[in-house]
């Protein structure tokens, strides 16, 4: 198979995983804010799992997927604060990032 058809479907297989785990944390977001748990075991792999991908990539297709990776980071955070502020009885509950791993580092 040619190098270029091998990135092609890559950064499909990709863009599939990002579509999918973005719509895996908007439902985990929503069912937080309606006052239900969420198991989010295995979301880390799966993010993990797409950037190491992305370094598979030619250097231009890897840079041009870097924002869509931002922007499931900012969905991420965002369902993070979501349960931060869902805690017991409205009380917010202290933050689900383990110390030394938090998103970014």
């Amino acid at each position: 198979m040619h190098a270029t058809t091998q990135s092609t479907i890559l950064a499909d297989v990709i863009r599939g995983g990002v579509e999918q785990l973005g719509r895996t944390l908007l439902i985990a977001r929503s069912l937080v804010r309606a006052g239900k748990q969420v198991d989010l075991t295995g979301l880390d792999a799966e993010m993990g799992s797409l950037c190491a991908q992305m370094l598979d990539l030619p250097r231009e297709q890897g840079r041009a997927a870097r924002p869509v990776l931002m922007a499931l980071r900012s969905e991420l955070e965002a369902l993070i604060d979501t349960m931060e502020m869902s805690g017991p009885q409205g009380s917010g509950r202290s933050s689900p990032r383990a110390p030394g791993h938090e998103i970014g580092q």
